[in-house]
């Protein structure tokens, strides 16, 4: 067990059984579901699923869609989230996540549930301030990297039509899991780090429309766009929990 903070891994079994089951109900009910590639998730062992983040709904879906119970990383402060959704993580439990700098608490909490063997949740881009993918933050390779735990992307699409108008098709696809980066000590490690982000943000993109793939869109305006929002829109109160 890390020196540092810790958890119990799994936790809150009745609390979070209630809630998927409502998570899949309103799935079903407002959505056309496409669900692929779960048996690239392990069903034993440590195991951190990274996924895009376009909309606030994206925990709940990617919490029923995995085979198995996920702890995951999420914002302290949440402002692009309803203050009535903000109560689905807080009574699910998640570990706080204070942005725009590093946070020995999260990584602590991260490397426990890591090394209980349990799954982790990670967004790499930080936030669902747009609907197009960013870049990976050092965060996600940085857990991989120290906990030796393997990756496996998830691309969700549709995921901002759910709410509101007819049931649209929402597709949640599991990616083959990544192997943890192995750092060359001849080369710099933050480099290392930032190519393995890229290689998982690749795959991520690989199973979204291409207008939403960031920079590995095939449109240069949408690459352009991307761009344009890849840096924290967060400040002040946003970046730190109270």
């Amino acid at each position: 067990m890390t020196a540092g903070q810790a958890i119990k891994y799994p936790r809150r079994r009745l609390v979070r059984g209630l809630l998927r089951g409502i998570s899949s109900a309103l799935i079903h009910t407002l959505s056309k579901l496409e669900l692929v590639g779960r048996e690239h998730v392990p069903l034993t062992g440590k195991v951190i699923l990274a996924a895009n983040h376009f909309d606030f709904v994206d925990p709940a879906l990617v919490l029923y869609a995995s085979p198995r119970m996920v702890e995951f990383i999420g914002g302290a402060n949440r402002p692009n989230s309803p203050g009535w959704a903000q109560q689905i993580p807080k009574a699910w439990g998640f570990i706080p996540a204070y942005r725009g700098g590093f946070s020995r608490s999260t990584f602590d909490l991260s490397l426990s549930v890591l090394e209980q063997g349990g799954v982790l949740g990670v967004f790499p881009e930080g936030g669902s301030w747009a609907n197009l993918l960013r870049p990976a933050r050092p965060g996600l390779p940085f857990i991989a990297e120290k906990s030796g735990a393997s990756v496996v992307p998830v691309s969700i699409s549709g995921a901002e039509n759910v709410l509101g108008g007819p049931r649209r098709t929402l597709a949640i696809r599991f990616h083959p899991s990544v192997a943890p980066p192995t750092i060359d000590k001849g080369s710099p490690r933050r480099a290392q780090l930032d190519a393995y982000g890229e290689n998982i943000m690749s795959m991520i993109a690989s199973g979204l429309p291409d207008a939403q793939r960031g920079r590995f869109s095939s449109d240069p305006d949408a690459r352009a766009a991307a761009l344009a929002v890849s840096d924290f829109p967060f400040h002040g109160e946003h970046l730190r929990g109270g």
